[in-house]
Formats: C-alpha cells, sequence, structure tokens
C-alpha cells in the first residue's frame, strides 16, 4: 500500500497495490468497511518495471481490464433498467387506483 507521504517504496509495493485494488473492485459486493475510491496517482520514483515483475504486472492489468467490461456491463444494466422505469405510465389524474369493496 502507498505509504503516507503518497510514494510507494518498491515496485513490488506498487504492483501489491494495485492487485490488492483491483481484486477489490472485482468484488460484486464489497464489504461495507470498503474505503472510498481515491484518485491514483502513478509512482515517478521507481524507474523502469524490473523484468521478473513482468507477469505480475500483467496479471493485475488484466483484473483491471475485468474491471472495466463488468464496470461497463453494469453501466449497460442500469440504463436498461432506466429504461424499464421511464416506460412505466405515470398516473397524473390523482385518482385511486384501488376500488375497497371490502369496507
Amino acid at each position: 500500500m502507498p505509504e503516507s507521504t503518497g510514494l510507494y517504496a518498491s515496485w513490488e509495493e506498487a504492483i501489491a497495490a494495485l492487485e490488492f485494488e483491483a481484486l477489490e473492485a472485482l468484488d460484486p459486493e464489497p464489504p461495507a468497511t470498503a474505503a472510498a475510491h481515491v484518485a491514483w496517482t502513478p509512482p515517478t520514483h521507481l524507474g523502469p518495471l524490473p523484468l521478473h515483475l513482468r507477469e505480475q504486472a500483467e496479471r493485475v492489468l488484466a483484473e483491471q481490464r475485468q474491471s472495466v467490461r463488468n464496470l461497463e456491463e453494469m453501466h449497460r444494466e442500469t440504463g436498461r433498467h432506466l429504461t424499464a422505469l421511464r416506460s412505466v405510465p405515470r398516473r397524473s389524474t390523482g385518482q385511486p387506483v384501488y376500488l375497497d369493496t371490502a369496507g
């Protein structure tokens, strides 16, 4: 995770933080204690990615891309739901909808 100064101690820590956030984003039902999203600022002091971390970094990237696909699908589904809700006619006459036959 990032230190309080906002800098990463190493590539391993930077990738671990990204991996944690990517996995957290894939959770369809995050815990109630989940922190609010904070804008990510790429670290600038790490230098080139070490070759031995390439596979891990590519895996994190794949997880992030999956998160984007999931969000896009949720956006489309929400749009479909809104369209369905908007298609329900509204009653503006103020007349009762139900007739009380028992009372």
